[in-house]
């Protein structure tokens, strides 16, 4: 129940963020947690505050959302740990990356055979995980997004 407590808790303040320009400043807002890459080669920086990771049951989901509404969400079905994870190869594998924005409203996603992604645990602490990924999401057959270089810092909930 934390967890879920923890995860609509997220969701819910990234929408409340997302529809300003605020910075966790602006806002009264602390966190202590990074979530950066490059989409299509233009960066994105999450606010600390939106940067969250729930790990329960053999599931990691990791995310973080900016002042524009824009969020990357990685979903580790199968997690272990510190190791590398990918999305995208088969059928049967459920992990996903998913970059969204509301303004146009829209998702890009990396899973099941759909795209191609790698997920790199790097460290795992009782209070946080970290970590690198990429990938390359579609949303229909030829709308595609690249991120590329992310990295995460994020406090396990």
């Amino acid at each position: 129940m934390k967890n879920l407590k923890n995860l609509l808790l997220f969701m819910c303040l990234s929408i409340v963020i997302s529809c300003s320009d605020a910075t966790d400043d602006d806002l009264g807002l602390t966190g202590e947690g990074t979530f950066t890459a490059k989409v299509d080669g233009t960066s994105f920086t999450s606010l600390k505050a939106t940067v969250s990771a729930v790990i329960t049951n053999g599931v990691a989901v990791i995310g973080g959302s900016n002042a524009n509404g824009d969020y990357i969400r990685i979903t580790i079905s199968n997690y272990n740990g510190i190791g590398t994870y990918k999305t995208g190869d088969a059928i049967s594998n459920t992990n996903s990356i998913l970059y969204g924005s509301l303004n146009p409203f829209a998702n890009w996603s990396s899973t099941f055979d759909i795209g191609s992604g790698t997920i790199e645990i790097t460290e795992e602490t009782p209070t946080k995980v970290s970590g690198t990924f990429t990938f390359l999401g579609y949303n229909g057959p030829s709308d595609r997004k690249e991120v590329t270089e992310g990295t995460f810092s994020a406090t396990k909930s």
